[in-house]
């Protein structure tokens, strides 16, 4: 499925606009309230990824073989449970590979433990929590970490948490504590600040074609900063109050995300980390038209006392602007009953400083098999934030079975 949301860049600091998280529409959700199923056996499937630079004669970036096997099913009368154990075979040549991570592994994916009884219900494990309406954009989909846009991942990284809902009539309350928040390693940078648990609170109200929620968090970023004046990482917590909005219009939705974020760092040029807050927005719209869907979203980030001095660590540093701006453009489509499925997808910035484009087959001729072809482009303008995607293309086949 095509992409529709922002990767992380290259660069290193809350300067970049791309610094936050990413979403595949239907694969990197999961919803916060998920319905007592019937008891089933073990699923199990199997996906099998080769990943190709077109502009170096087709040599091989990324090969891997990820299975999983998963259940899913009742507790007693008001209980819910999920399990997902994720074996991963990263093959000889896989650039993806972390350094310190062996060529095989098995872990735990997905842990869900859950309990309601009347209006309350409470959900512990491992699994990903979704905030706000505009996804990817990193105004409030913050609290698990996204694949950077060179890796090629297709998921967030879920998280090991504690939450709980109240629902109302026509509202809910909900809030959670992530028990151990993952920060993304910088190469060669010593992570110099603790993790602390982080925690958020959210009021959701849904009303005539439309819903609004309000939002409190104590948060970790996913990304570290690096420090210009010694060369080490830090992930300082920060506060955010934060405001969502969706209207249906006839089968199109208009979402709105606000947010403002308090404490965040930010490199004063080379004499070390200050803080500082920013305002984040984005607008998004989704259009159908049958099987046809449009998506579009536009994002800004806005520090609030932004100096002269400000730099945003890349490959060199370069001059941070005080408001950054990006936009994404997408269609998909299915065809011949769904067999087939086609994506476009364009993330830019109104600048031009960065272009990239994808597109992706899907084939699927039974409701087991899935094959998959995707083609990805970037160009960048040099002297920006995002310099080091400039002139990456890859060409991805994937085959996956369910069982």
């Amino acid at each position: 499925m095509l992409a529709s949301g922002l990767f992380t860049t290259p660069s290193y600091g809350e300067g970049s606009l791309l610094d936050d998280d990413f979403d595949d529409v239907g694969d990197f959700f999961v919803e916060d309230s998920i319905s007592a199923a019937q008891n089933e056996l073990f699923y199990l499937s199997l996906e099998h990824s080769l990943k190709f630079n077109p502009k170096a004669s087709y040599q091989r970036t990324n090969h891997t073989t990820d299975l999983r096997l998963s259940r899913e099913g009742s507790l007693g009368l008001v209980g819910y449970g999920e399990i997902e154990l994720k074996g991963m075979q990263y093959w000889q040549g896989d650039s993806n590979k972390p350094a310190a991570h062996p060529l095989s592994s098995v872990e735990v994916e997905q842990l869900i433990v859950q309990y309601s009884v009347a209006e309350t219900s409470v959900k512990l494990g491992r699994y990903v929590l979704s905030w706000g309406e505009v996804e990817g954009t990193g105004v409030l989909d913050l609290i698990n970490p996204a694949p950077d846009l060179i890796s090629g991942g297709t998921s967030f990284t879920p998280q090991w948490l504690l939450s709980a809902n109240y629902y109302m009539p026509a509202a809910d309350f909900s809030g959670f504590i992530n028990l151990d928040p993952s920060v993304s390693q910088i190469p060669n940078a010593i992570l110099v600040t603790q993790v602390p648990k982080e925690w958020g609170v959210k009021y959701g109200t849904t009303g005539s074609g439309g819903d609004w929620a309000l939002y409190l968090g104590h948060l970790v970023p996913n990304t570290p900063v690096l420090n210009l004046a010694t060369g080490q990482a830090a992930a300082k917590t920060y506060n955010l109050v934060g405001f969502s909005w969706n209207k249906t219009i006839d089968d199109d939705l208009l979402k709105v995300d606000a947010a403002y974020k308090q404490g965040l760092q930010h490199n004063l040029g080379y004499t070390g980390l200050m803080n500082d807050n920013r305002l984040d927005v984005a607008v998004g719209l989704e259009i159908n038209d049958g099987d046809l869907q449009w998506n579009a979203n536009l994002a800004a980030k806005h520090w609030l006392n932004h100096q002269k001095g400000y730099l945003t660590p890349a490959v060199p540093p370069v001059v941070s602007n005080q408001t950054d701006w990006i936009y994404t453009v997408g269609v998909s489509s299915s065809f011949k009953n769904e067999e087939y499925n086609g994506s476009l997808m364009h993330i830019g910035t109104p600048n031009g400083a960065l272009n990239a484009f994808t597109s992706e087959l899907t084939w699927k001729p039974t409701d087991q098999w899935q094959n998959s072809i995707i083609y990805s482009t970037m160009s960048a303008k040099s002297g920006t934030a995002y310099a080091l995607l400039d002139g990456i293309a890859r060409l991805t086949l994937k085959t996956k079975f369910n069982y």
